[in-house]
């Protein structure tokens, strides 16, 4: 499951815990949510990167890094709340998401696999952001489709839509000749891009490398965000320092970034069926 956490901070104790509870119980908008009486013990759990979003009284000033919901003099629908909680980290519910990321700090096959499993099922497009082809494919056509997102060209989507191949049960574009040409895209470009696929209501599926990300606010503007990872994987030192600067960036909890658990002995098809 995604992990959203909230730290709730307000001077009304009675009407903090019932928010509290309410956040923690209702189900359209997944959260965990800890109420705090005192500010100073909110802050104390701030800084150990455990929190999505606070929501703060007027009068309690905002020394975090993540986003605030407000809360009046009159107590507000603990149910806006929600949904304000969820817009302010941009994270999108299941039938609105269209553009979908698949990323492994470890790197390796598994995740390609997972990307393309994922597309072929759903009928996604699948765009690979890996630093090295993962299969024998023609990187040209990803090369071009990236000059044109950094153009801003017109005939962008036209290409995008006439130039996918044929990648086993998924189409798409296999992936660029060089993982240099990832980092030439910058945040306005990928959003651009991301804005057109939305325009077209195009499911896009990205198979991301840790070497190809512009910049760590990539994360942040996808849908949802798949991170396939071993049972084995989960206990590494490797992963607990990925997930503790996910957090301390803020970006953990953003995009709907969800832990799948591979076990022992499961493949990729069972794994992405039970999604």
């Amino acid at each position: 499951m995604k992990e959203i956490c909230v730290g709730v901070c307000c001077e009304d104790t009675r009407y903090g815990r019932k928010l509290m509870e309410y956040l923690n119980h209702q189900k359209e908008f997944p959260m965990t949510a800890w109420f705090f009486a005192d500010e100073e013990a909110l802050w104390k759990k701030e800084e150990e990167g455990v929190f999505q979003s606070l929501v703060l009284s007027e009068g309690i000033e905002d020394h975090g890094r993540e986003p605030v919901c407000r809360l009046g003099e009159e107590c507000a629908s603990a149910a806006v709340i929600a949904s304000e909680i969820y817009e302010g980290l941009k994270v999108r519910k299941k039938e609105e998401c269209l553009v979908y990321g698949v990323y492994s700090p470890f790197g390796g096959q598994a995740s390609t696999k997972f990307a393309l499993e994922l597309a072929g099922r759903r009928s996604m497009i699948y765009l690979g952001m890996q630093p090295y082809l993962p299969f024998p494919s023609n990187e040209e056509n990803t090369d071009e489709l990236l000059f044109r997102i950094r153009q801003r060209r017109d005939d962008c989507m036209e290409y995008f839509e006439s130039h996918q191949e044929e990648l086993g049960e998924a189409k798409g574009f296999a992936g660029a000749g060089c993982f240099l040409d990832y980092r030439e895209l910058t945040i306005d470009d990928c959003l651009w891009f991301l804005e057109q696929i939305r325009k077209e209501e195009t499911a896009l599926v990205i198979d991301i490398g840790t070497a190809c990300v512009p910049s760590l606010e990539f994360f942040r503007i996808l849908d949802k965000i798949y991170l396939p990872v071993t049972e084995q994987e989960m206990k590494t030192d490797l992963y607990a320092g990925f997930l503790k600067q996910m957090r301390r960036y803020g970006i953990w909890g953003c995009s709907g970034m969800e832990e799948v658990v591979i076990c022992r002995n499961e493949t990729i098809k069972e794994v992405v069926s039970r999604l």
